[in-house]
């Protein structure tokens, strides 16, 4: 899509109903976990740099707009924790995500963090290779995270 941009983003509990229900629709359609509304206000991210939206400016401001968020926060003394990234599939393999991934490198390294970790699902084979080519490797493994199955906690250095 022309004109398609990552954006600094606002926190979940700022966002309006109808936001928060395409961030859901965002998690349910392109990793099949079922978040509730609640759930996604309830999420623990800073308003910060390193929050981005991926919008259509076409659509925006309806909520149908967003498609993408990266949410990440500031995470024990000298990391970053990833809370949320994911982006449409209408989106995807066109470098949307290593835009996003960049972003959050750079504001990492001018605030003096040193590694970057998440939560990813097993099953999620793709993301998990986009993050080991980034340097993150699997600490362990998560069971009852997810309602949909086994997660993975993944950490590496900044780079």
């Amino acid at each position: 899509m022309d004109g398609v941009q990552w954006m600094y983003g606002f926190e979940p509990d700022s966002m309006s109903i109808e936001w928060k229900e395409r961030v859901r629709k965002l998690f349910l359609d392109e990793t099949g976990e079922a978040y509730t509304i609640d759930s996604i206000s309830n999420l623990q991210v800073p308003e910060w740099k390193g929050n981005l939206l991926l919008i259509d400016p076409k659509e925006y401001p309806n909520a149908s707009s967003l498609l993408g968020v990266m949410w990440a926060l500031p995470h024990e003394e000298h990391g970053v924790r990833i809370a949320a990234f994911v982006i449409d599939a209408s989106q995807q393999s066109d470098g949307w995500g290593s835009k996003a991934w960049q972003h959050l490198v750079e504001i990492c390294r001018a605030e003096g963090k040193k590694f970057i970790q998440l939560e990813v699902k097993a099953e999620n084979v793709r993301a998990q290779k986009f993050y080991r080519l980034r340097g993150l490797e699997v600490v362990r493994e998560l069971r009852h995270y997810y309602a949909s199955g086994l997660g993975l906690e993944m950490k590496g250095p900044v780079q």
